[in-house]
């Protein structure tokens, strides 16, 4: 055999060897997989429970043994309940699948958003008795449906006249809120004078907010009102929520208002009338004081009268 044959074959013996071990060793790697993730509700709420299934998939040549599967939940707002963060099986033969579940309750303290959890896997390859491990990450939603209470403030509202509007919105829910937009709707009963949407952001979970508007309610408005607003507004993943309220008001006309003590009776005719009295009786005084002095006397305005 020539010298330069037997090079090329050292060579292509080399070559076979390094890929049968890389071969094995991936084999090793890729025999356990996480073929699914499903949580049982899709969004967990604020102390309440979710359903954790990983399905584990042995896509490899040989059986494993002792297969263990744990939840790594030191940095997130969650802790096993009525199960343990960690789960075994004696065996997963090649070929099939296991499920490892997990029952997890979402902290009160949670805020609302999606949280990675790690995932540590290891088992025993049969194939060479060594113990392997598999790290990887599962994700859960912390969310709740948002809760809006709304209602005006104790603003007079009066017919025939420009009124400020307070609308208050309050969140109720256990997460905050973004991007709210509230929208007063057009009627018959009265006109919008400043602009008919107001945008106010962020209203955090527990807290409120308002808007304010110019309206002039006509004097064909009914004594009671129902205002037609909508709000629109995004949870804290992202999700758009548009809700539309009914906000009953009274509307009162100034005379109403004030037969029902919630505006002070108006002075100003009694105080006109005053005023006109005092002119009245300054010129009378002027006219009679001017009348004494072209007859000479020396008396006042009743002593002129008595003559």
């Amino acid at each position: 055999m020539k010298p330069s044959t037997k090079i090329i074959l050292a060579i292509a013996i080399l070559l076979l060897y390094l890929f049968s071990i890389i071969a094995f060793s991936l084999s090793g790697v890729m025999a356990l997989t996480i073929s699914s993730v499903t949580t049982s509700p899709v969004e967990v709420a604020q102390g309440e429970n979710t359903n954790v299934k990983i399905e584990l998939d042995n896509d490899g040549d040989y059986d494993l043994n002792d297969v263990s599967v744990s939840l790594d939940l030191t940095n997130v707002p969650f802790a096993p309940y009525s199960s343990s963060s960690e789960v075994s099986f004696d065996e997963l033969r090649e070929g099939k699948t296991k499920t490892a579940d997990f029952d997890l309750i979402a902290l009160n303290t949670a805020t609302a958003g999606i949280y990675k959890i790690p995932v540590h896997i290891s088992y025993t390859d049969t194939n060479d008795d060594l113990r392997k491990t598999k790290d990887s990450l599962i994700s859960i939603t912390v969310n709740s449906k948002p809760v809006l209470g709304i209602n005006v403030g104790e603003n007079l509202l009066l017919k025939n006249s420009n009124n400020k509007l307070t609308v208050q919105i309050v969140n109720k829910g256990l997460s905050d809120i973004k991007f709210l937009e509230i929208n007063l709707k057009p009627s018959a009963y009265y006109d919008i004078l400043s602009q008919n949407s107001v945008y106010i952001g962020d209203i955090d979970s527990d807290d409120f907010d308002s808007a304010e508007f110019q309206v002039y309610f006509k004097s064909n408005a009914p004594g009671k009102i129902y205002l037609p607003v909508t709000v629109v507004y995004k949870d804290p993943t992202n999700k758009q929520y548009t809700e539309d309220f009914s906000i009953p008001v009274n509307v009162y006309t100034q005379k109403q208002a004030v037969d029902l003590g919630l505006m002070p009776q108006s002075r100003t005719s009694l105080y006109v009338g005053l005023i006109i009295v005092l002119v009245i009786l300054y010129f009378v005084y002027r006219y009679f004081r001017k009348r004494n002095k072209m007859k000479g006397m020396n008396g006042g305005m009743w002593e002129w009268l008595n003559i």
